[in-house]
């Protein structure tokens, strides 16, 4: 007779922890997943709820597999960088002080009562960069007490970010991915020069990240295969290639299998992962911070301090050029809108008047006929036109005399309607008494009409 659950129980169980929900698969001693992704309504804000989350899996969730990996997406996690020639042929022990020393020194925390883990990531400029990964001792010492009334083995911690390969497709020569987590974005990139390399930006503590990662991206030009990562943090969309939303159930169950694959069949030694208790040597760290070794290491750290410090001031100065040439391109693209703008509307200007053309034509082969049948209609009997000329200012100018002054007058009123109509303008008539007669007069006149274009007499469309 088998007893329940004898044989239900998976070989290796992966939880993916992030803030709102936790996550699991469980899979066999392949890596093979064995059965969905499981969606447990478990929130952890803090690396230290979760051997409490742990508790609340296993009091209502199915067994857990012989062995657990957890990947915790708030983890804390650093690249730090530190000089080669001091770390060389140094044992693991004397290593990881000193990577403790120097997170210390960068953070401002205390290491006494950190659990760290760190894996080599690349050597470049004489500096060698480790990627490290660190967790309270109260908190890992609680884990793998919860786990043993659950008589389950860890298999490690780590963080969700950093797995070291391409994720679609074939292997390609040259390959990048953007992670984007939490409070951290990863940058990985390969090629065949210079092989492996890894970026950490901490978003949550640096506002200019994503300039930082756009300069990152510009280094490292062009690749056969570009990829990216998305868990809850989208206000950022790089132009990558291929796309994994993990809030989609096809792309987390496929990530997440990706992860156990590579936990399961002991292919985990590029990423860093917490699985085993160290005792912090604090002879080491006092040593660090006051001895003989703390000196040969200072001086390492005051070489790449310098280093470090002119790296920052050249990629500030880069990113000010950037900016002003951005600015510039930017004040070009306005003018540049502004002067199309003022062509439109030219244009649009040049098109509705070419529907008045017709009309234009018309009328100024009306306007001479018309000219001389209001000066016929309107004009009084005792005044005479004489003439009817063009001159210099090309104004139409009325010559004649009249034997009474007011007239001419009359004719200036008379005529200014039918005139403005026709789109010239009546001015003041001119008058000068001849003196013929014993009482004055006649008069010779000169009445002047000014043309007001197109716009006085055909209605133009705006």
């Amino acid at each position: 007779m088998k007893l329940p659950f004898a044989n239900a129980r998976p070989a290796h169980t992966l939880l993916y922890i992030t803030e709102a929900k936790t996550f699991r698969i469980d899979v066999d001693r392949r890596g093979v997943m064995q059965g969905e992704v499981e969606v447990i309504e478990l929130r952890c804000d803090s690396s230290r709820s979760i051997p409490a989350v742990l508790e609340h899996i296993i009091e209502n969730s199915p067994p857990l597999g012989k062995k657990l990996w957890i990947l915790y997406v708030r983890l804390a996690t650093y690249l730090i960088a530190l000089p080669s020639v001091q770390v060389a042929g140094v044992e693991d022990e004397v290593l990881e002080q000193a990577l403790l020393f120097e997170y210390e020194s960068l953070s401002g925390q205390s290491v006494t009562n950190s659990q760290l883990a760190y894996q080599f990531v690349a050597d470049a400029d004489e500096m060698s960069s480790y990627w490290i990964i660190l967790l309270a001792k109260e908190t890992f010492t609680n884990i793998n007490a919860v786990l043993k009334t659950a008589h389950c083995k860890l298999g490690g911690v780590g963080h969700p970010g950093g797995l070291p390969f391409q994720f679609s497709g074939k292997d390609a020569p040259s390959w990048l991915r953007v992670e984007t987590w939490s409070d951290s974005c990863f940058a990985l990139t390969k090629n065949p020069d210079s092989g492996f390399s890894l970026q950490i930006f901490h978003s949550g503590q640096n506002s200019r990240w994503q300039d930082e990662l756009d300069h990152w991206l510009a280094e490292t030009g062009e690749v056969d295969k570009s990829e990216v990562i998305f868990n809850n943090k989208i206000e950022y969309l790089p132009e990558i290639e291929e796309r994994y939303h993990l809030t989609l159930d096809g792309a987390l169950t496929y990530w997440m299998g990706l992860w156990a694959d590579y936990l399961v069949n002991n292919r985990a030694s590029a990423v860093p992962l917490l699985n085993t208790q160290r005792k912090v040597n604090m002879d080491l760290v006092f040593m660090l911070g006051g001895g003989s070794l703390a000196l040969a290491l200072c001086l390492g750290h005051f070489s790449w301090n310098l280093y470090q410090r002119n790296d920052y001031e050249f990629q500030i100065a880069q990113l000010q050029e950037t900016e002003k040439n951005i600015k510039t391109a930017r004040d070009g693209i306005n003018k540049t809108r502004s002067e199309a703008t003022v062509i439109e509307q030219k244009v649009q200007l040049l098109r509705n008047n070419v529907k008045v053309i017709p009309a234009a034509m018309a009328a100024l082969q009306q306007r001479p006929m018309a000219l001389l049948l209001g000066l016929s209609k309107h004009a009084p009997e005792d005044l005479l036109i004489e003439s009817v000329s063009v001159d210099e200012e090309r104004q139409i100018v009325i010559t004649g005399v009249s034997l009474q002054p007011l007239l001419i007058n009359e004719l200036a009123s008379n005529v200014k309607d039918d005139f403005a109509a026709l789109g010239w303008r009546v001015k003041t008539p001119y008058k000068t008494d001849l003196q013929a007669f014993a009482g004055g007069g006649p008069w010779e006149f000169k009445l002047e009409l000014v043309d007001e274009g197109l716009q006085g007499f055909v209605p133009l469309e705006p």
